[in-house]
């Protein structure tokens, strides 16, 4: 899609390079901290988790250079959940070609975004980060300043005012101009105006400055441009560069009209569409404005630093490819020690599987005995289940004296028992909940008071569920209960109740999980969700 978004603009204060790489890193930072993915703490590359946020900063300062003083340049890459890849890049820079061009220093802002859906629309936005620094550098454009608040204009004096700015001969940015409903308006209509004005500088900001005139002072604009009618109350006018009010006057409208007209009923009812419509009129024309002739001085310097760099990275990579062939080594010597235990294992598995049909035979029988003997569903319940919605229809038939399983906690089973794994989910589940039942009698008959994970790990019992952190977790991680704990909240007992305990049936595709809870009043196991990963940080 490429880029969406540009502004340049010239400050006359030399910390302006300072300022712009402070609130550049600021703004990433936070970014990356917000979806609880924070940046490494420091490094010219910096990256998050997974690669999700990356930021690289080529800073060159050098007091003595009479031409270049300092230049920054800083990119910061966010791989979005929705499958968009935005890029913003800062480049600012000062020094005495600058000065030359009638500045201190330069900021220059990008917005590129790419998508796996070209075709979806993306709206252009600038970063929060701009209108801090529209004020703190102070941001001019060929004589127009350019704000992070609206500039209103009352009255005729207004009008002359706002005017000169329209018809400034260097202007070379748009101009929006709302048109105020004056002071004598119901308070909704008032508030729906201020949010207009609000989002409507904030989605141009470095684009284009935003002007709020009066009813009277409206009049007066239309009259000083020869404009045949002012503004509707409520609407704006974008006022493109090179509009000339003589050339309107005389030429024809196609080549000549600089003026785009949105009535308020288009976002009346949606304030918010008031920027993006404004964004999407003015933000296109941004994108081919040319950087200063100085920018080219400056990123050699930048430039200068590369070989330096690509030697040490090469140099890194040198070594990592060593110690990457050391370990193939290693992982093919394993390898073959692997390759001869499969062929141990695969013959005790036939000999496993001879045991068990005779002990098949001897579960037919006692199956036949167990009223004279006394033994419990979950003594004899069957050793295999096909799928997931039969593991649960086996539970709640075998399993009820130590385990409660309400059919609402089956969630999409069907869905799991269509994948090509449904099968072996099944048998992993059944087993799953037969660890839990056997767990639920240890505590009833033994006494046992620890937790599911605690018996796995000591009891030594034949169907104790693996006790490790890829099959078995007693708690979710702080950022996914401080961002969804309402998908962990479940119906325990008639009462609502967070249950964070989970079994890890696969990690692999749906990746199947069973959510439970020991209920002290019941004596039993509860059984709260069965069915695909629910949402975490990494879905």
């Amino acid at each position: 899609m490429g880029t969406l978004y540009r502004a340049i603009w010239s400050s006359d204060d030399p910390a302006a390079v300072e300022l712009a790489d402070d609130a550049f890193t600021r703004w990433a930072e936070r970014a990356a901290e917000r979806d609880h993915r924070p940046l490494a703490p420091d490094g010219r590359i910096r990256t998050s988790k997974q690669d999700r946020y990356t930021l690289r900063r080529d800073v060159h300062r050098d007091p003595t250079d009479t031409k270049i003083t300092a230049i920054v340049r800083a990119v910061f890459i966010a791989n979005r959940r929705d499958g968009i890849r935005w890029t913003t890049t800062l480049r600012a820079w000062s020094g005495g070609t600058v000065e030359h061009e009638g500045a201190a220093a330069w900021v220059w802002v990008d917005v590129d975004a790419s998508s796996h859906h070209p075709n979806e629309p993306i709206v252009p936005r600038p970063p929060i980060f701009v209108s801090e620094l529209l004020t703190s550098t102070k941001a001019t454009r060929h004589g127009v300043v350019l704000r992070s608040a609206p500039m209103r204009y009352r009255g005729h004096d207004g009008a002359e005012e706002l005017a000169d700015l329209v018809t400034h001969a260097d202007r070379d940015v748009p101009v929006v101009v709302l048109a105020d409903l004056g002071d004598d308006v119901p308070v909704d209509d008032g508030r729906v105006l201020d949010a207009v004005v609000r989002r409507t500088v904030r989605d141009v900001a470095g684009l284009a400055p935003v002007a709020v005139i009066d009813p009277d002072g409206g009049s007066a604009l239309a009259g000083a441009l020869g404009e045949d009618s002012p503004i509707s109350p409520g609407g704006l006018r974008v006022y493109l560069p090179g509009f000339d009010p003589a050339a309107d006057a005389t030429a024809d409208d196609a080549t000549a009209d600089r003026r785009l007209d949105v009535r308020a009923d288009r976002y009346w009812t949606k304030p918010g569409l008031a920027g993006r419509i404004v964004a999407g009129l003015v933000a296109p024309a941004s994108t081919g404005r040319r950087p200063p002739d100085s920018y080219d001085r400056a990123r050699a310097h930048l430039d200068a630093q590369a070989p330096a760099e690509v030697g040490a990275t090469l140099e890194k990579a040198t070594a990592r490819i060593a110690d990457l062939e050391q370990d193939l080594a290693d992982e093919r010597s394993l390898s073959e020690g692997v390759i001869q235990e499969y062929g141990d294992l695969e013959h005790e598995v036939a000999s496993l599987r001879d045991q068990l049909r005779a002990l098949t035979a001897d579960l037919a029988r006692l199956r036949g005995e167990r009223a004279d003997a006394g033994l419990e569903d979950l003594d004899v319940a069957p050793v295999h289940a096909r799928d997931c919605s039969d593991a649960a229809a086996l539970a709640r038939k075998h399993l009820g004296d130590h385990l409660e399983f309400p059919t609402t906690a089956g969630v999409d089973l069907e869905l799991l028992d269509r994948q090509s794994a449904g099968a072996a989910w099944g048998e992993q589940a059944w087993r799953a909940l037969r660890a839990l039942a056997w767990y639920a009698r240890a505590r009833i008959r033994d006494g046992v008071e620890a937790d599911f994970f605690q018996w796995c790990w000591n009891s030594g019992h034949p169907m104790a569920w693996p006790a490790n952190p890829r099959k078995l977790a007693m708690r979710e991680s702080k950022s996914v209960m401080d961002r969804w704990p309402d998908t962990r909240t479940f119906d325990v007992d008639g009462e609502p109740r967070v249950v964070e305990s989970h079994i890890k049936i696969s990690s692999a595709g749906l990746a199947p999980r069973i959510y439970f809870t020991w209920v002290e009043r019941t004596r039993k196991v509860h059984v709260v969700y069965f069915g695909r990963h629910l949402r975490n940080t990494m879905t």
